[in-house]
């Protein structure tokens, strides 16, 4: 080559470097991504949702103005007139932030709600809601709220954690879950009806403030007890229930948290009172991938287990959707937390005990409520909770305080952990012994073990991040190679089994009349060419747990949800290529390129080590595992991408391991020797070979090599000592002149050395 072709082939390696490399380093995430520019779709679709959001709470405080009390506005007679109440803005009733984003920062923003006093919404700062597309809009994820896009619906139910009180005399359960529309309604179409609740929940409250006149107060916490300091903020709420019952509820939101705090504090300054109150639990938690996902959402309940234990039961929406006179409840054992999950994420309450003794409870019943049936798919029912407590008595200088905690988070270990939920992160689906285990303490390290490393690479480029996809592929490799013995050891048995297939049909053709005959002869043949019928099996056995604690490890991370690799937006969600134009039955209305690829390397490895057919028996089940494959392609069409990056690395390990290592060789029976009976001399056909395989370049340089080496005279004297010979057994009993043969059967028996006998 001349040195100017030489200085053009540098010259566009040079730009294809410098163009490209930044832009593969961009694509698997190891440097910073450039600011994401929202379409103008998406800026209008927020636009005109915050327009919305707006009008609604600008309806919502002109309902709440026509239940303020004016001063001007005298009081019924023989009614008690309650203190005047006065209207806070929405933007006073702030806790958190959504801007910090620090490690120290607030982990999402608690909008609360003056009328009920409850949660109206828990906005995350660390996740982006869920997308679907090639684009992601880059909206906050809220974890806790009502659907404004059905304001009907949103208006029916009263926020998150609201309150109502009921008459402790009750039957041992709690109140029916009714909406305050609904008890208004019951008691005016039937006033002699008594509707037995105080509808706390659905009237103005007392914003309570501080001296500065602040609604939202300022908090610090000195460590203690194993718990760091933070800063924080909390706000009060304060009403007087119809039963002369004072009731103040104040929120804490610390730095650093994945949940808040709440107490309910009774008072009675004149006189002893008993009453039971009901929680409405927190709800509204978003469908991760409602299109393609098999997880939507689900009701759970941690009561109380012999030995300290927490013992979890989780029920999906669409059974407590379908279970109708059959309320779903908890009563038993004593509640420890309840809430409702989705894939992902969870958000729980749990009450705060004053003692350790596990048989202490403040529950009466807990119940899963529906709090909207959804009209055409019921398993995407809208779920919640609602705890009804135990009788509670307060008077003059004795009043009752009950703590709560909330989560609304991730479904990890460590954030569940203060919460002692740690099984919510577990998958709890699986059928296979073992494979939570193996999910939960070999392969879950492993993962963030992979990803910690190339977090290290992407450092080196000044990325802040690693990438889940590269990942996922070290970890395939690791375990791949951890169950390199057991695959190579499958393969040995299998190439041997079908090496005797022959023998096998004869078998069963000579003694198909005498079962037990056939048996004997079976595992005589087995036992004479050290062939372990299970032991193609047994290895399959033991990686099926290792594979199905992959797949469970690799469906619950939620470090795969949004993680970008390649032309992947989500690694927890299909890869959706492209868009079709049409839906398409079962498949929905993307294209997933992964799925195919995972099936067309299985058809080539099908196509590369699956021996021929011998019987029509055989032809017709390699058909039907072709078949099979596209009825799994179908199964599997919507499978995350983390998966299907999974299954392709792990096949073409498996195609470079059979192709690129040496092959197997295998001891065939040589023609006339015997078979079967234990080695009664009975004489079997010979084993049918293959055709022989035309030499590789590297096979005919090694046979000129040794074509070579024979023309030495030391060389050949060398192999006629180790023949056991000298002159006496050189090219005597060898034919081919002297040249020494391959005798297999005489392998590994030991030679005597020259001079011995």
């Amino acid at each position: 080559m001349s040195n100017e072709r030489r200085l053009v082939v540098f010259v566009m390696l040079t730009f294809v470097w410098v163009m490209g490399f930044p832009y593969l380093l961009q694509r698997l995430g190891l440097t910073p991504p450039p600011a994401p520019k929202k379409p103008p779709a998406v800026v209008a679709k927020a636009k005109a949702d915050a327009d919305a959001l707006a009008a609604a709470k600008k309806a919502e405080a002109a309902v709440a103005k026509r239940d303020v009390v004016k001063p001007e506005e005298p009081a019924a007679k023989g009614e008690d007139s309650k203190a005047k109440v006065d209207l806070v803005p929405a933007a006073e009733l702030v806790l958190g932030s959504l801007g910090d984003a620090s490690p120290t920062g607030y982990r999402f923003q608690v909008q609360l709600d003056q009328k009920g006093a409850g949660v109206e919404s828990v906005v995350s700062s660390r996740y982006d809601a869920d997308f679907e597309g090639r684009v992601n809009p880059h909206l906050p994820l809220q974890l806790i709220g009502r659907d404004r896009s059905k304001p009907l619906l949103s208006a029916a139910w009263p926020p998150s954690l609201s309150l109502t009180l009921s008459s402790p005399d009750g039957p041992g359960r709690a109140a029916p879950a009714l909406r305050p529309i609904e008890r208004a309604e019951l008691s005016d179409l039937n006033p002699d009806v008594a509707v037995t609740e105080d509808m706390l929940d659905a009237q103005l409250w007392e914003a309570v403030r501080d001296e500065q006149g602040r609604v939202v107060r300022n908090l610090k916490r000195e460590a203690r007890d194993g718990v760091p300091a933070a800063e924080g903020q909390e706000a009060s709420f304060r009403t007087k229930a119809d039963n002369g019952v004072i009731v103040t509820k104040t929120f804490r939101l610390w730095q650093g948290a994945d949940g808040f705090e709440f107490d309910l504090k009774f008072e009675s300054p004149d006189q002893e009172r008993a009453f039971s109150y009901n929680l409405l639990g927190p709800y509204g938690i978003p469908i991760e991938g409602e299109w393609y996902t098999s997880t939507f959402r689900e009701v759970f309940f941690g009561t109380a287990a012999p030995g300290g234990s927490v013992s979890l039961e989780a029920h999906t929406a669409y059974e407590v959707a379908k279970a109708g006179d059959k309320v779903v409840d908890s009563t038993v054992q004593p509640l420890r937390f309840t809430g409702v999950e989705n894939q992902y994420f969870a958000i729980l309450v749990a009450p705060i005990l004053a003692s350790k003794n596990p048989e202490d409870r403040i529950d009466r019943e807990t119940r899963a409520i529906v709090l909207h049936r959804h009209p055409q798919d019921i398993q995407k029912s809208d779920v919640g909770v609602r705890i009804g407590s135990k009788p509670v008595k307060v008077g003059p200088n004795a009043p009752q305080t009950f703590a709560f905690q909330v989560f609304a988070g991730p479904k990890t270990e460590a954030a569940l952990m203060p919460y002692g939920a740690e099984e919510l992160g577990v998958y709890r689906k699986g059928i296979i012994p073992l494979a939570p285990t193996i999910a939960r303490y070999v392969i879950t390290p492993i993962l963030s073990f992979t990803y910690a490393l190339t977090e290290r690479v992407s450092a080196l480029f000044g990325g802040v991040r690693g990438n889940y996809g590269v990942a996922i592929i070290l970890l395939t490799l690791i375990v791949k190679m951890l169950m390199f013995p057991l695959g190579r050891k499958q393969a040995l048995m299998a190439q041997r089994s079908q090496a005797l297939q022959p023998h096998m049909k004869l078998i069963q053709e000579k003694y198909k009349d005498d079962k037990e005959k056939l048996t004997r002869e079976t595992f005589a043949l087995y036992k004479k060419h050290g062939v372990n019928p299970v032991g193609g099996c047994l290895p399959a056995l033991i990686q099926l747990p290792i594979f199905v604690g992959l797949w469970q490890a690799l469906n619950t991370s939620v470090g795969l949800r949004q993680a970008p690799f390649l032309w992947i937006n989500d690694l927890a969600a299909p890869d959706m290529l492209f868009r079709l134009p049409v839906d398409v039955m079962f498949l929905g209305h993307w294209f997933n390129l992964l799925p195919i690829l995972v099936v067309g390397l299985m058809l080539v490895q099908t196509k590369l080590f699956a021996p021929p057919a011998t019987t029509p028996e055989a032809e017709m089940q390699q058909k039907t595992m072709k078949y099979m494959m596209v009825v799994m392609a179908v199964m599997f069409y919507k499978v995350p991408s983390g998966l299907g990056l999974y299954f392709i690395t792990s096949s073409l390990w498996s195609i470079g391991e059979r192709l690129l290592l040496p092959k197997i060789i295998h001891e065939t029976p040589a023609e006339g020797e015997d078979f079967g009976d234990g080695g009664n001399g009975r004489k079997g056909p010979p084993t049918p070979t293959a055709p022989a395989k035309p030499p590789g370049s590297i096979a005919k340089f090694w046979n000129r090599v040794l074509d070579e080496a024979k023309k030495d005279p030391t060389y050949r004297k060398i192999v006629d000592d180790r023949d056991g010979g000298g002159k006496e057994g050189k090219g005597k009993d060898r034919p081919g002149g002297g040249e020494r043969t391959d005798d297999r059967r005489d392998r590994g028996k030991p030679r005597a050395r020259p001079g011995r006998k």
